[in-house]
């Protein structure tokens, strides 16, 4: 039987609705150099709340993640021991048939990688901006907080999308909608950059200084979202979301597989309405 891969089903679910999620005038603009920096500036801002939200939506998933509780025995010798490259990946912890490398571990240390690559690109957007002189900063109330209704609707929409993760309906896979969430969000936000750098102009005589935003886009945003430690790091959570999902289905079989896939769409067409928004509206 081929494998279900759950991440492409969700994709090929609503291919319009991702297209708009990933092609946005804005990123047509970003490619030309077109995207003024108050434009930018605004949106690097509403993008660093999200970063916020991301954090919190970790923090939620986290705090149901269950981890195995007991160890299993490791093979020592005998018939089926491991010989050459086999015993030095156990000899150096890197078996993984010793029964801890499970879906949930994955998934945790996904996440340990996630945190520490969302503070870096924090601080990335922080001292890039600075650099080219864009300002990262919405109005703020007297409390110092940002209120709603300066935040942009994509904002808004992630923000309750991260603050609503929680544990999915049944007993199989628990952890799915929130990794869902995670790989949906992520894709499209690789795949929206990849879009735009596609479309990078092709002239190389064009001084990126001169673009509207004095090159930021072009020369350091576009380049980081795209680079192949993103690419990575973005097809290591589909693979486990996949392998997890069809290992269940290989069990429980159709009833299994539509059950994961009705649960996964609901959080899927949630990210496809939060990431169409996120964009600024721009012409072009």
């Amino acid at each position: 039987m081929a494998r279900f891969r759950l991440t492409e089903a969700l994709i090929a679910s609503d291919p319009d609705g991702f297209r708009r999620a990933t092609q946005s005038p804005f990123l047509r603009n970003a490619a030309r150099g077109a995207v003024p920096k108050d434009v930018l500036g605004r949106w690097l801002a509403n993008d660093r709340l999200y970063i916020h939200g991301y954090i919190r939506g970790i923090g939620r998933l986290l705090s149901f993640l269950a981890l195995p509780e007991t160890v299993p025995e490791r093979r020592r010798g005998g018939p089926h021991a491991a010989t050459g490259k086999d015993a030095k990946a156990e000899a150096d912890g890197e078996d993984d048939d010793d029964g801890e490398d499970t879906p949930p571990t994955r998934l945790l240390a996904w996440m340990i990688d996630a945190l520490v690559n969302i503070r870096r690109e924090e601080r990335f957007f922080v001292d890039t901006a600075h650099e080219f002189g864009i300002a990262v900063n919405l109005p703020t109330s007297a409390d110092g907080r940002v209120p709603d209704e300066a935040k942009i609707e994509g904002l808004r929409r992630f923000e309750a999308l991260f603050a609503g993760l929680a544990p999915g309906q049944g007993d199989v896979l628990p952890w799915l909608e929130c990794a869902v969430v995670f790989y949906g969000t992520e894709k499209c936000y690789l795949d929206a950059w990849a879009y735009a750098k596609g479309l990078l102009r092709d002239d190389s005589g064009a001084d990126p200084a001169a673009d509207a935003d004095g090159g930021a886009l072009r020369k350091e945003f576009i380049p980081n979202w795209t680079s192949e430690e993103f690419v990575e790091f973005v097809d290591e959570l589909g693979d486990l979301i996949d392998a997890a999902v069809d290992d269940e289905i290989r069990r429980g079989g159709e009833g299994v597989k539509q059950e994961l896939l009705q649960r996964s769409l609901i959080k899927w067409r949630e990210i496809l309405a939060a990431e169409q928004p996120f964009w600024p509206a721009m012409e072009g």
